[in-house]
């Protein structure tokens, strides 16, 4: 009996204890749970991995919809540092880019804004998906064979991003159609993350994934470029969307007084046009420059590593000649012969956006086979194939007297090559209606007008 009594008396005292203990955790640290902790010991996803092979617990989504598939293959990219090869290579690809972009205004007086920064990023990740003549083509206009392109630009954006005195940021990212993910090639995917960092993601190509899209650009240019795309610019047949954005915020290492700003300044616009602007006036670098076709000088940011350089076509030197002169060889001249002077400095204040639509003016430079349907070969993206569709480009660029800011976003829309060739009625004139049987035969007919 007393046996018995001491062993129900024991579990007694277990239960207070075990009451006790419940009602302590709640003042306690808080309880991990059980999706936490699967969270903490999933291994990183796969930006190439299929809705198959990757972790559901690894796989986030946004408000919208939109899989983010993160991490990349864990291979840390090839880096090679600036040398004079790549320098004439994009240097090349630069203004030529710049040219063939004023030219395509058609004489307009509109201003003229470019990044070929940020194109030639997205390029370069486009290219790792091209074969064959496409990628020759590609090579051709960005001036390096893909691994040593790959290799330098992975280099050179870990350059620019590590300033100290310099706030300088770039972004990639690429938008696989789900339609498509089990036709894109998982090699391709790791490349754009490997060698550019590109978050990549898995979306229907809908009006969600603009806004999608649109909102990561904003985020990445820090606001500067609300948006990419407009509704309606996704659709089923696009394979991917490849995106590229970079910001710069620099101070001036001297910077303009603020007493010496002209609240009454003129500018003369190209057209003769007059208008009053705030002119800032102070000292840029001892560096002038002049030739030819140009006088100009240089004004550096904090650290060093960055100038703001201004060209001013020299009296009966239009703007597009002055501008057809721009080639590496002829500003490292201009560079080279710089006269190390005081230079008395005056520049308007000025905050300019601009877009264009680049696939006609890189076609013309020569990657013409990428934008056709009978010729692209982009068979190391897509195994069905794919042509680019369009090359939208926007920036901005704020200059005070304080520094300067500016931002740019090059997205590149890949459509797919195996869909069935598709045709466009628009009733927007008369025309006949029916409304026929099973046999085709109508049972109604009649005109609109």
């Amino acid at each position: 009996m007393r046996r018995k009594m001491r062993q129900i008396t024991a579990l007694l005292l277990a239960g207070l204890m075990m009451i006790a203990c419940a009602a302590c955790g709640k003042d306690g640290p808080a309880e991990t749970k059980p999706e936490d902790k699967k969270q903490e010991s999933a291994p990183a996803a796969s930006p190439t991995g299929t809705p198959e092979t990757t972790p559901t617990d690894s796989v986030q989504e946004t408000a919208l919809g939109t899989k983010v598939l993160t991490g990349s293959s864990g291979t840390a990219p090839a880096e090679k540092p600036m040398d004079e090869t790549m320098r004439k290579a994009y240097a090349d690809f630069a203004y030529r880019l710049f040219n063939s972009c004023v030219k395509s205004q058609n004489g307009a007086s509109g201003n003229c804004l470019i990044s070929p920064f940020s194109v030639y990023t997205a390029l370069s990740m486009v290219a790792c998906g091209a074969n064959g003549n496409t990628a020759a083509q590609m090579n051709e206009i960005l001036g390096l064979d893909e691994a040593g392109r790959n290799a330098f630009m992975a280099a050179w954006i870990a350059a620019l991003t590590g300033q100290d005195k310099v706030a300088f940021t770039c972004a990639d990212s690429v938008w696989v159609n789900n339609r498509f993910r089990e036709e894109v090639l998982d090699e391709f995917l790791k490349a754009c993350a490997d060698s550019y960092r590109a978050e990549v993601y898995a979306a229907d190509m809908n009006d969600k994934t603009v806004d999608d899209i649109n909102d990561w650009t904003n985020k990445n240019t820090k606001e500067m470029i609300p948006a990419i795309l407009e509704h309606g610019d996704l659709y089923s047949e696009i394979v991917a969307v490849l995106v590229n954005a970079i910001t710069l915020d620099a101070k001036w290492a001297i910077p303009f007084d603020t007493e010496r700003i002209d609240a009454n300044g003129v500018f003369i616009h190209g057209d003769g046009r007059e208008e009053t602007v705030a002119m800032m006036h102070g000292e840029a670098d001892r560096c002038y420059l002049e030739n030819e076709y140009f006088t100009g000088c240089a004004k550096s940011y904090q650290g060093g590593e960055f100038r703001y350089v201004a060209l001013l076509p020299k009296d009966g030197v239009s703007m597009e000649e002055a501008i057809a002169s721009l080639t590496p060889g002829s500003v490292d001249s201009l560079f080279s012969g710089a006269e190390t002077v005081t230079v008395n400095l005056w520049i308007p204040k000025y905050t300019t956006e601009y877009k264009q639509e680049l696939q006609d003016i890189l076609a013309a430079l020569g990657m013409g086979d990428a934008f056709s349907f009978g010729k692209a070969d982009f068979t190391r993206m897509i195994r069905t194939g794919a042509k680019i569709d369009r090359v939208i480009h926007k920036t901005y660029l704020s200059l005070d007297n304080e520094g300067t800011k500016a931002a740019a976003v090059t997205a590149v829309t890949m459509r797919n090559l195996g869909m069935e060739k598709t045709r466009t009625v628009k009733l927007d004139r008369p025309f006949v209606y029916m409304i026929v049987d099973g046999n085709n035969l109508p049972l109604f007919i009649g005109t609109y007008r």
